[in-house]
């Protein structure tokens, strides 16, 4: 029996993948289409790529077609690509009966970005240093600090290594391959419904091998190959306990490279941030 609560390993598994948002590293196979298309196959024309950042030569590699095949490493180059060519944008996991929103700006410095869990804010990174949010109150990182504050550094860091594209790279290549389903309607973040291409894992794979995790699916959804627009994971993992735990989560992508606000962060540095168009 699977308890439908979630253990901290399984909570930090769906974080993980949730987030992904590198460096090359050496393709498993070949992207290609299914041979043939076989039935149900459903060529359509390439829909235009949406305003906003320039999709990259990477994503060239993957083909929108039903029953297409995805190399794993092609899938994680031009997802990664794409985040650094957008600079910014956002995202929401739901997860259970929780939402944990992320606003987030890459500059060749590195990562700023603010977290929020049902609202409230929990997290904000600069690339040189951060801040939790505890009972309320921001908490500076220091490793050498008080209790709290080593807490904090311990909780940015590990946002900062999870909200990299190198993470996601690793991550997305940890999976034996993927292949293209039937364009479906999906329901997006604001209620209202879509028509994407799932791309979905070919098989249940453990995406950091020092997490004693699985991802038993994880379905990326996308209109064309680069701005992700909904990812599905779910996953298991045995707690301490020696029960499997199970959970689902879906993250929403949106604001590619159109800016967010980071108005918070700037409060706490106590000065302008050095985003693009500023």
């Amino acid at each position: 029996m699977r308890p439908s609560r979630t253990s901290p390993v399984l909570a930090l598994l769906l974080l993980l993948t949730a987030c992904a948002s590198g460096a090359p590293g050496a393709s498993p196979s070949t992207s290609t289409p299914a041979a043939g298309g076989g039935p149900g196959a459903s060529p359509a024309a390439s829909p235009e790529p949406p305003a906003g950042p320039v999709v990259p030569a990477s994503c060239a590699a993957i083909t929108l077609e039903t029953g297409a095949q995805i190399a794993s490493a092609d899938l994680a180059a031009c997802l990664t690509d794409f985040v650094r060519a957008a600079g910014s944008g956002r995202f929401e996991i739901h997860q259970a009966d929780h939402v944990a929103d992320q606003r987030w700006a890459l500059v060749d410095g590195g990562l700023y970005a603010i977290g929020t869990r049902d609202g409230a804010p929990t997290v904000a990174v600069t690339p040189d240093t951060g801040w939790l949010s505890t009972d309320g109150a921001w908490v500076q990182a220091d490793p050498g600090g008080s209790t709290e504050q080593m807490l904090a550094a311990d909780g940015v860091e590990l946002y900062r290594a999870t909200s990299s594209p190198e993470m996601t790279y690793a991550m997305i290549t940890a999976a034996p391959g993927f292949t293209v389903g039937e364009r479906t309607e999906v329901e997006l973040a604001d209620g209202t419904t879509t028509t994407l291409w799932p791309i979905r894992a070919d098989a249940p794979f453990q995406p950091v091998a020092a997490i004693p995790a699985t991802t038993t699916e994880l379905v990326v959804w996308t209109d064309v190959a680069g701005p992700t627009v909904r990812m599905d994971v779910t996953g298991d993992a045995v707690g301490g306990d020696g029960q499997t735990y199970s959970g689902t989560a879906t993250t929403f992508f949106s604001q590619w490279g159109q800016g967010v606000d980071l108005a918070e962060v700037e409060e706490l540095v106590g000065a302008p941030l050095p985003l693009p168009g500023r």
